[in-house]
């Protein structure tokens, strides 16, 4: 008789695989001594059956139509009533090391069968409700959830910091608030050589042939959204209190990156709608015809920018060097640093900076808002990141009487070390100079060819802050 054997184990925390290489000797002895042949063996390594999600080796032993199946315990094969109906519609003998034999061709056979999966479904189900009623109270009691892998930036024991992995999510955190992309945050976690937790199958997330594949998009989100950084201990996504366990992340960063990586209106594909502009002079540029601002496009594939209506189209590179000068310029001007120090003389400081977190942490209050009314998050998390974000903001609207609009400055390297390495500022940074330097203002391109056309035909650059406000840059 040919035999086909089924081996499944439901979780393979070390990511071996020998549970069920273990199932599989068994099985072969099993048909060894009785002079079955085994037509081929399946598995399912670390998936539950009785959760519901498709088991692909399962699906396959179906599809396979076996002569008949072997399989260490009935329970390895079926837990739920509705995957014991599709075997008995196979209608094969299936054998058990440790359960005996089921001949689903007979009504005593089905019969038992039945029986058998319906305690073992019933068992599931209890032994599921008691799991439950365990994890919610040590929730209450702020212990770690530890099923499963270890959490990013904790040992096994899920409390102890990793202190590499705990400073790079920091540095994401920092990445993600200053306008830089998920994407950009998953190549410096995965340049840093620090892999996510191996996936539930047991491997290293895209583990193919012994070669690791980095971070993703969603991975990276997951964690800079995750309570457990701010050592908030959750149970079904509902914040439950303090967790026993040191924070990674201060709450008014977890709840500014939650507002920012939740809102819907975040880009995530086709048309942007997010607040992470990807070029220089997007939404700051404006149209001379239409007073619209500019966005990023390609025309005859040469990257540009142009208004909505097309009235401009003026080549990218060119737009963003002369951009990037016109700040040069206007920072190296004799008055602009005697400027710069006197207003900040006169209003403080940090006046500047703070108007600039002001602005930033009330669209963090309408991104928790819409984030709460999209279902992104739960009621309890939107009103402790409320509760966070106003608690800072009402400090900083009792210090800021005045701004001056102007961008941060790099304390150590300051104006100097700004104009030397313009090319790699970050783009927010970069962008942030821009509008506050600079009125720009983009020309159609009426019937004058590209070839013959100068920077003056295409834009027009002005110095903001200048005691002659038509100055040209």
């Amino acid at each position: 008789m040919d035999v086909t054997i089924y081996v499944r184990l439901s979780l393979d925390q070390h990511g071996d695989e020998l549970g069920v290489q273990r199932q599989e000797d068994e099985c072969r002895a099993f048909a060894a001594a009785r002079g079955w042949a085994v037509r081929e063996v399946i598995a399912d390594n670390d998936v539950s059956a009785t959760s519901g999600r498709v088991r692909p080796g399962f699906e396959r032993l179906l599809a396979s139509k076996p002569d008949a199946i072997l399989c260490w315990h009935t329970d390895r094969l079926v837990r739920r009533t509705e995957d014991l109906l599709r075997v008995i519609a196979l209608g094969v003998n299936v054998h058990a090391i440790h359960a005996g034999h089921l001949d689903l061709s007979t009504p005593a056979g089905r019969a038992t069968a039945k029986t058998v999966t319906a305690w073992a479904e019933y068992e599931g189900e209890q032994k599921a409700l008691r799991q439950k009623a365990s994890n919610l109270q040590a929730a209450k009691n702020g212990k770690p959830h530890k099923a499963g892998l270890r959490t990013f930036g904790y040992e096994d024991d899920y409390v102890t910091v990793v202190d590499a992995e705990a400073e790079a999510i920091r540095k994401g955190a920092e990445m993600v608030l200053q306008g830089e992309t998920l994407a950009a945050v998953a190549r410096f976690w995965t340049g840093l050589g620090l892999l996510a937790p191996r996936s539930s199958s047991g491997k290293a997330k895209g583990e193919a042939d012994g070669e690791a594949k980095g971070w993703g998009v969603g991975g990276v989100k997951k964690v800079l959204i995750s309570p457990r950084y701010i050592a908030q201990v959750t149970y079904r996504g509902e914040v439950m209190g303090a967790g026993k366990w040191p924070a990674i992340l201060d709450d008014a960063t977890h709840y500014a990156l939650v507002s920012a990586l939740t809102n819907p209106k975040r880009f995530t594909g086709g048309a942007r709608t997010g607040s992470a502009p990807q070029t220089l002079l997007a939404g700051l540029a404006t149209c001379e015809r239409c007073g619209d601002t500019v966005r990023g496009g390609m025309y005859q594939g040469t990257p540009v920018y142009r208004c909505g209506q097309k009235h401009v189209r003026v080549p990218r590179e060119l737009a963003d060097k002369r951009a990037g000068n016109a700040v040069l310029a206007r920072i190296v001007f004799p008055d602009f640093l005697p400027w710069v120090l006197a207003s900040r003389q006169e209003q403080g400081d940090d006046s500047a900076h703070l108007h600039q977190e002001a602005q930033t942490l009330r669209e963090r209050l309408d991104g928790l808002a819409v984030s709460y009314a999209s279902g992104s998050i739960t009621l309890s998390q939107m009103t402790a990141g409320t509760e966070a974000i106003r608690s800072r903001l009402d400090e900083i609207d009792e210090r800021l009487s005045g701004i001056t609009g102007l961008p941060p400055i790099d304390p150590v390297s300051g104006i100097a070390g700004l104009i030397q390495d313009w090319p790699n500022t970050p783009l927010p940074v970069r962008r942030a100079w821009v509008k506050f330097v600079t009125t720009i203002t983009m020309h159609p391109n009426g019937f004058k060819k590209a070839a013959k056309m100068t920077v003056d035909d295409y834009m027009t650059v002005e110095w903001n802050h200048t005691a002659d406000d038509e100055q040209d840059a």
